[in-house]
């Protein structure tokens, strides 16, 4: 619970910067996050995992949520989608993402939020996902997943 309320907070006080952007900035925020998200998409559609996880940030301090799991780090976030889908089409399936809103916090802070869908030849998967980007080397990343 803790963990969540710094989360919340750490949002909350980006949000308040997100006011001082304008609105070039944003669109191009909104793009940049967009595009790195279709990325994502088409790298799990290509059942390439690495591909898929360069959008993530290469850190300890990544988080992935799902469930009741909270999964640090890169790696480890890395080696539980290598587990639950494999690194093959069968096992991966196709993706689809529907992003409902993408809000820019601060010139290297975004937040998404939406819906996915995964349909693999044994099972479909679907729900709702909220999604902490940041700017590394003029790409932008995923630093915090919070997917159910």
């Amino acid at each position: 619970m803790k963990k969540i309320l710094i989360l919340l907070t750490s949002t909350l006080s980006l949000a308040v910067h997100a006011d001082n952007l304008n609105q070039t900035q944003t669109e191009s925020i909104q793009t940049g996050v967009t595009q790195a998200m279709y990325d994502s998409v088409q790298c799990w559609n290509a059942a390439d995992l690495k591909c898929f996880m360069a959008g993530y940030v290469k850190s300890d301090k990544t988080l992935f949520i799902s469930g009741d799991k909270f999964i640090h780090g890169w790696q480890n976030s890395y080696d539980h989608y290598q587990k639950k889908y494999g690194t093959n089409r069968q096992g991966m399936g196709k993706l689809n993402i529907k992003i409902d809103e993408i809000r820019a916090l601060d010139e290297n802070h975004a937040f998404l939020y939406g819906r996915w869908q995964l349909k693999t030849e044994s099972k479909e998967y679907s729900g709702v996902t909220s999604l902490i980007f940041e700017k590394h080397a003029n790409k932008w990343q995923i630093i915090i997943d919070h997917s159910n």
